[in-house]
């Protein structure tokens, strides 16, 4: 199953050009996924890029990748806050424009950055949209990456710099931070938007306004959920609690750091097969992390002490329970590590 698991695209010879083609091998569900019967579609799915790279590229620097679909609103604040914080100085940025009917293009050569235009006919695809820059920033020559959600924004220049640091500096395969829910001021969610927040969260109780989003990697069980195809289901540690407690505002080795950020050594991404494409919305991140904890690399990190970076999450929450994509990608995560993963996670 390796077809399916990891990324076609990093097994082929690519030299850099304005516009490709990549072919991808992906698993789908056939129809609603039961418990006892996992039926799947195997796709051979074509994505039509056209890349072209800023003016001021550094192979030197580490590159930050940033998919988006449209929402232009979202793109210059998400643009504005890593020019007022120095990011664009320290790194390359790539802006994936994911099918886009706005002009993302042009918001993206304004501001005289790196734009890759993906276009496909299956549909979203987290994966397969940041490794196909990844593939590209390899074949330059760049040393690291940055998986950078469109929805999260730096709070200190120097915050951005540690992270970096302690990467680069304790040689980490893949590093992550403390994730935080911005102040109403700067979300551009309606509202306090609570009634989404509590629909997803059903168990969270009082104001969730700059508490942590992501404190770091934990495990639960949860029958009769969603997530019932598997053993344990991955959560985000510290979720609604305050930013000081010391078990979140911390620096540790863990079993994964969350894809909304995520720095990583880009020669590791490469050789561990990318963002399993298979799964194409949901453990994807989680996925690539355990391959790194399975295959005895150094552990995922989470930097969480005294910085933090901040989160919309609340802006892009779906409430589609029917999407056939992500049943798809719970079964496959539990297939590839329900066997494995308690052992896994106590050795």
């Amino acid at each position: 199953m390796k077809l399916y698991y990891e990324c076609n695209f990093f097994d082929e010879k690519f030299a850099e050009k304005d516009n490709f083609v990549v072919t991808q091998n992906e698993l789908l569900g056939k129809s609603k996924i039961s418990e006892k019967k996992h039926a799947f579609t195997k796709l051979n799915v074509s994505y039509n890029c056209q890349w072209m790279k800023q003016s001021d590229w550094s192979n030197e620097k580490p590159t930050i990748i940033i998919p988006i679909k449209d929402s232009l609103n979202l793109l210059t604040i998400t643009l504005q806050n890593l020019k007022l914080h120095n990011i664009h100085t320290h790194c390359n940025i790539i802006i994936v424009d994911d099918r886009s009917i706005e002009d993302v293009k042009g918001l993206v050569l304004e501001n005289k950055l790196s734009y890759l235009r993906v276009d496909n006919d299956k549909g979203f695809n987290f994966s397969m949209l940041n490794n196909i820059p990844a593939k590209i920033c390899h074949s330059l020559g760049v040393k690291t990456i940055i998986l950078w959600n469109s929805d999260l924004w730096c709070v200190k220049e120097e915050w951005f710099l540690k992270l970096l640091n302690n990467h680069t500096k304790d040689k980490n395969v893949v590093s992550g931070s403390k994730l935080v829910y911005p102040p109403l001021s700067m979300s551009l969610s309606e509202g306090e938007d609570t009634d989404n927040i509590k629909l997803h969260f059903p168990l969270m109780k009082g104001k969730w306004r700059e508490t942590i989003q992501f404190g770091g990697d934990y495990w639960v069980h949860v029958p009769n959920s969603p997530f019932e195809h598997l053993a344990l289901s991955p959560i985000h540690y510290g979720r609604f609690k305050g930013l000081e407690d010391s078990r979140y505002n911390c620096d540790r080795g863990a079993s994964f750091v969350t894809g909304a950020l995520q720095v990583w050594d880009l020669e590791h991404y490469i050789k561990l097969g990318g963002l399993n494409p298979s799964m194409s919305k949901n453990f994807q991140d989680v996925d690539l992390c355990l391959k790194v904890v399975k295959l005895g690399l150094p552990s995922p990190m989470y930097y969480g002490k005294d910085i933090y970076f901040y989160h919309d999450e609340s802006f892009s929450l779906s409430n589609n329970k029917n999407d056939l994509q992500l049943a798809t990608d719970h079964v496959i995560f539990s297939k590839i590590w329900n066997q494995s993963m308690v052992s896994l996670l106590l050795n």
